[in-house]
């Protein structure tokens, strides 16, 4: 669009003039080309400078859209806040003459006189004298800088008031008084509004509102949409939205002022035409402007003003209507006018801009199918009216405005914002969904329609694409110039002069002897052109990530610049495209060749030794490219760099990813497994792809990783032969040097498009699934050395094993399919190891002592290590240790072939049952292995954890022998003086296994009592040799004594113990120690208990019976004591009595107690019942057994034992 005029083709945004801040330079740099004596507008108050004048200068120049992109996101409608142009100017502003001055009459000249009524018209308009478009013209685009740069819809006064300066309201009034008288002589309907700078709010000086008023009613200013007070503010923040708020007031007055205009050009083209020029000197209708001029002229008018008010879609309305008015047949202004007149490049110029701005109007509104389809139709009535009416489209000129036409579309799609590149957050990658290439069509579009694919609107570089062919073909046709018409027109005949003007179109586009002269440099260069061209649509596409057509552009642009002897500028363009080209990734070996040979032709030329590099680098490729259309003098690799004498030698290192190797390598291995140390069948299969009639190529050497090997084969050729090396070659033994590299030695010559195989054996010492990681060629010449690394991904797979009979080469077909890897195991250990002399299950707590027997079945001795690890719980932990070693690492020495060894594990068993998988890792090396080859042997076992037996617990009262102490007595001393109260602890200790146990010691320990209680253990510690079989228990009883440390306390204690049991399972075996814990026991001691003693006896005829009734409460108590006869004895005693206890005391009834029957034996039990009842509560208390003669029955009944006491 550089070629159009600016004030043509720049989106129109509606003007507001700021006056108050000074003049800026840039407005002062604005020079009108028509400066008419117009109306001036003056003030005399001094500009405003401050700090917050400043930052409201800042929040207005927020509004200005000159700079936003065209569409309707970034340059809203009259529905929301529109953008505006915003100048500032000084205090003084002189507006353009709303109507041109008057034809200037001399004194007493004769002639006819003019009516005093003619009307007078716009400077610019042609009915103008002075006009640039009188008397026949359309339209100039100084009309539009006049409504752009100079008339502005608003006039924004900003002004300063000070709160204690009332004397300035006299000035401010008359400032603003002369600002409106202005404008009302100026005859424009400009709208005015003023903000005033306060330096103090309403609320710190309230006079303020009454001087604002004063004001308002002096000059007229409306309340809401003239005058706006702005306070102090501190924040720009503030400022903004008080902008912002002003603004959105006063916008309906400057779209309103637009549509005022609108409604006047509608009026003016509503005449019917132009009046006659009768009173002007020229004289004549016949030279006025049509009647189809005048309809252009004002549906520009109306479109532009719509443009103002941002409504696209009534703008294109009247633009399509003016250009249909253009190319009208029935007397259109391009069919109308003459093409040598200079009216017809004018209305070519208008048609263009008209044209412009509809794709525009287009774009903004988002109809991307209808734009193309507008850009191609006025493309094709362009070029039929040229053909027609103009000097047809042979010319360089009509491939200009092709190009050209291209270039403003592509502009046009950027300043729209359609179809972006996206632009990735830092550090992240575009994914191929956010790519938009093109755009969808709108919905007008019938969903039926088939549409062609260049319809939907392609990003600019498609356009910029087109524009550089456009470009090309204008050099093909200035080309084609006769030599006598680019020869100067000084220089040239006048009939020659002449017949150029009748031949050649000058729209927009130099003369032929300017285009391309003969001699020294044109206006135009249109190789540049081409590459700024190529290079933006290139930029374009790549954005895109249309990588492919962006490499394509750039190398037909190379080739161009070639064509144009500029080989320095394309060799700058190619090796970036060299580099990393996408042909190479992508195999397309067409045109990677291609540029190739255009690449090494422009470095051959250039003699600069940074470019050296270059030259075996290309011709390593172009090997790989294998063309056989290469010349000969290119494919020498080491001739590449002759005559040219490089300062140090080049060293090149390439990957398979960065460049195109000419060698093709295959990779097998002999058999899918092998074992750690056996020697491994490999076979090396190389081709050089180069052309047939390629020099061949020797490598320095051959570097391969293998399984963590690696292998070097170097060159070892006879210079003095010429014969080619051997299809087929073994390699000798691999010899290991000190760093652990394998080296060979062999011929590594390369003839083109011949197959070489290289077989070698080597042994790998780790177990791994082997790969060939990488294959390093090396080739040295005089002045450069190439390095190429080859990867796993670009070693190829082959499924033939080559072999030599009788000096041919034959191959035979793999059995695996992946011949790339061999799977190296470990070698099979024979080292067996046995457990002897399992159990099925051990004791928790249990000391075990566990054999393993080693059985050396090697061929040779060996030397290695035991290691026991759990496997089948990570949070399990087991105390394990080696008999006679501290370390958990037991080592085995020189055990020789054939021979064994013992080794005990001792486990101390967890206190809780459980499982646990255990496994034996062992170690170990042969006596003769050099390399050390470690070999592996695991034994896995399982050990069950089962409790050894289980235990319950009876806990019972017992009498204590002791009296109790007296509640009335006092005690001296800080030892426990409550009641002593004693228990039977009884401990079943009951196998769980069908092995035999042995008990050695029973203890009992007191781990807390709680309630301010003691508790005291005659005999804690039994010490015993019990064994128990399966069938049988254990039981073991404790007597235990508590007391309280206060009488006073009526709290119960509470008692935690706990058995700690020592047994073996074997009489020899060692000792395991349990702990049980017992439950907690609960020690009542307010609660009244009655206890059955039997008092032990010599003889069976009379026995005597004790009840013990304690009442360790501060209460009398009064029991109801019954005995109940029985058929089994008779007694002596009370049979019913009220008893009365006083507190803490007991007392005890005896009865005496005679069989009726003598017992069978030492004696027999029998079940006296004795009813004990609290007459209070009438509950009834339960009798407890006292000593030994007294026991529960299964009823929890009292059973006492009459007889012998041994006996019971």
């Amino acid at each position: 669009m550089e070629d159009y005029p600016p004030h043509y083709v720049q989106h129109n945004l509606p003007l507001i003039l700021v006056s108050g801040f000074g003049e800026l330079e840039e407005a002062r740099s604005l020079h009108t080309a028509r400066q008419e004596s117009g109306t001036r507008i003056s003030t005399e108050s001094p500009e405003c400078l401050s700090d917050q004048a400043s930052r409201l200068l800042q929040a207005l120049r927020s509004l200005d859209g000159a700079e936003r992109a065209w569409n309707s996101s970034a340059l809203p409608g009259p529905d929301s806040a529109v953008r505006y142009k915003i100048k500032t100017v000084g205090r003084s502003y002189s507006l353009p003459a709303r109507k041109a001055a008057p034809l200037p009459q001399s004194p007493g000249a004769e002639g006819p006189s003019v009516s005093k009524n003619t009307e007078l018209h716009s400077p610019l308009s042609p009915l103008s004298p002075g006009s640039p478009v009188f008397p026949d013209g359309v339209f100039t685009p100084l009309w539009m800088h006049k409504h752009q740069e100079q008339v502005p819809c608003l006039f924004l006064a900003v002004f300063h008031i000070s709160a204690n300066e009332a004397a300035q309201d006299e000035r401010l009034r008359g400032d603003i008084s002369a600002i409106r008288n202005a404008l009302a002589r100026s005859m424009y309907k400009t709208r005015v509004a003023v903000f005033l700078i306060s330096d103090r709010s309403i609320l710190d000086a309230p006079d303020l509102e009454d001087r604002l008023g004063t004001i308002r009613r002096a000059t007229n200013l409306e309340s809401r949409t003239g005058l706006f007070f702005m306070p102090p503010m501190t924040s720009d923040a503030e400022i903004t939205t008080f902008v912002q708020d002003a603004m959105k007031a006063l916008q309906p007055l400057c779209i309103d002022y637009y549509r005022d205009l609108t409604k006047h050009a509608r009026r003016k083209k509503a005449r019917g035409g132009p009046p006659p020029l009768s009173g002007t000197p020229v004289g004549g209708a016949s030279q006025a402007t049509t009647q189809s001029g005048w309809n252009v002229r004002y549906e520009v008018k109306q479109a532009i003003f719509a443009e103002f008010r941002q409504e696209m879609d009534v703008a294109e309305r009247h633009f399509s209507a003016a250009l249909e008015e253009l190319f009208s047949t029935e007397g259109g202004v391009l069919e109308t006018t003459t093409n040598w007149s200079p009216r017809w490049n004018e209305a070519r110029l208008l048609s263009d801009v008209t044209a412009l701005r509809i794709l525009r109007c287009q774009l903004w509104t988002r109809q991307t199918t209808g734009a193309v389809q507008s850009w191609l139709n006025y493309k094709l009535r362009m070029k039929d009216l040229v053909d027609r009416r103009g000097r047809g489209s042979g010319s360089y000129a009509w491939h200009a405005w092709e190009s050209r036409w291209s270039n403003v579309m592509s502009q046009l799609i950027q300043l729209a914002d359609i179809a972006p590149p996206p632009t990735p957050p830092q550090g992240d990658s575009i994914s191929a969904h956010e790519v938009r290439v093109f755009s969808q069509p709108e919905k007008a579009v019938a969903v039926t329609d088939r549409l062609p694919p260049w319809y939907f609107l392609h990003h600019s570089g498609y356009w910029l694409r087109l524009f550089g062919k456009g470009i090309k073909s204008r050099l093909e046709k200035a080309l084609a110039i006769p030599e006598e018409d680019r020869i100067s027109p000084g220089q040239s005949p006048a009939s020659s002069v002449a017949n150029r003007w009748r031949t050649y179109d000058s729209y927009l586009v130099p003369g032929p002897h300017r285009e391309l002269p003969l001699e020294g440099q044109g206006s135009y260069d249109h190789v540049a052109e081409l590459s700024t061209a190529c290079v933006r649509a290139a930029e374009e596409f790549s954005a895109r990530q249309q990588i492919r057509m962006s490499e394509q552009i750039r190398m037909e642009l190379a080739e161009d610049l070639i064509g144009a002897c500029r080989r320095s500028e394309a060799l700058q363009l190619l090796r970036p495209l060299w580099e990393n080209s996408c042909w190479r990734d992508d195999e397309w070996h067409i045109p990677f060749l291609r540029l190739l040979r255009l690449l090494i032709d422009c470095a051959q030329d250039d003699d600069s030794t940074q470019n050296f590099p270059l030259l075996p680098a290309l011709t390593w490729e172009l090997l790989a490219a294998g063309s056989s259309d290469v010349p000969k003098a290119q494919l020498d690799l080491m001739q590449c760099l002759h005559e040219r004498e490089a300062l140090d030698t080049i060293s090149l290192i390439f990957t398979d990813r960065e460049r195109m190797c000419p060698f093709t390598i295959y990779f097998a291995f002999g058999a899918r497994t092998g074992f750690v140390g056996d020697l491994q069948d490999c076979q090396l299969t190389i081709i050089f792809n180069g052309p047939e009639h390629a020099t061949p190529v020797t490598l320095s050497s051959l570097t391969i990783k293998l399984g963590g090997k690696l292998i070097q084969i170097a060159s070892e050729r006879d210079e003095s032969t010429t014969a080619p090396a051997s299809l087929f070659c073994a390699l000798p033994r691999l010899e290991e040097r000190d760093d652990g590299t394998l080296r060979a030695g062999e011929d590594l010559q390369f003839s083109p498009r011949r197959m070489r195989t290289l077989s070698f054996k080597v042994a790998l010492r780790d177990p791994q699934d082997c790969h060939v990681e990488e294959i390093s060629m090396r080739v040295e010449g005089q002045s450069f050395t190439i390095v190429h690394k080859l990867t796993e991904a670009y070693i190829l797979p082959t499924n033939r094993w080559r072999l030599v009979d009788n000096g041919q080469v034959h191959s035979v077909l793999l059995p695996h399919m992946d011949s790339k890897a061999c799977a190296i195991l470990p070698r099979p250990p024979k080292l067996q190891i046995v457990l002897e002399n399992p159990r099925k299950q051990y004791f928790t707590d249990e000391h075990i002592r566990i054999r393993f027997k080693l059985i050396n079945e090697e061929t040779e001795s060996l030397t290695g290590k035991i290691v026991p690890q759990i496997v089948s719980n990570e949070d399990q932990s087991l105390e394990l240790a080696w008999d006679g070693q501290s370390d958990m690492t037991a080592l085995v020495s020189d055990l020789a072939a054939a021979s064994s060894t013992t080794h005990d594990l001792l486990i101390h068993a967890p206190p809780e049952a459980t499982s646990v998988s255990m496994r034996l890792d062992v170690e170990y090396t042969l006596a003769t292995d050099s390399a050390a080859t470690l070999l592996k042997k695991e034994f896995v076992f399982e050990l069950v954890f089962v409790p050894a037996f289980e235990t319950k617990f009876t806990f019972s009262p017992r009498l204590h022998s002791e009296p109790w102490p007296s509640y009335f007595m006092q005690s001296i001393g800080d030892s426990p003086h409550g009641i002593k109260q004693q228990w039977s602890l009884g401990a079943e200790l009951s196998l769980l296994t069908e092995q035999h146990v042995v008990f050695r010691k029973l203890e009992l320990v007191v781990h807390e009592i709680q309630g301010g209680a003691a508790c005291t253990i005659p005999i804690a510690i039994q010490d015993l040799e019990a064994p128990v079989d399966a069938d049988r228990k254990h039981t073991a009883t404790f007597e235990l004594t508590t007391q309280k440390f206060s009488l006073d306390d009526r709290q119960p204690s509470y008692l935690d113990l706990s058995l700690i049991a020592t047994w073996s399972s074997h009489t020899d075996a060692e000792e395991a120690e349990t702990i049980i814990e017992a439950p907690r026991f609960t020690i009542p001691t307010s609660e009244p208990r009655v206890l059955c003693t039997v008092l032990p006896s010599s003889s069976n005829s009379g026995h005597t019976l004790e009840y013990h009734i304690e009442n360790p409460s501060t209460h009398f108590l009064t029991f109801a004591v019954t005995m109940e006869a029985s058929d089994d004895f008779g007694f002596s005693g009370p049979k019913h009595r009220a008893l009365s206890i006083a507190p803490l005391s007991r007392q005890s009834i005896e009865y005496h107690l005679l069989l009726h029957s003598e017992p069978e034996g030492d004696g027999r039990w029998i079940s006296p019942n004795l009813q004990v009842v609290d007459s209070y509560y009438n509950k009834n208390l339960r009798v407890h057994p006292g000593n030994d003669g007294v026991k529960l029955g299964k009823e929890k009944e009292i059973l006492v034992w009459l007889g012998s006491s041994g006996s019971s």
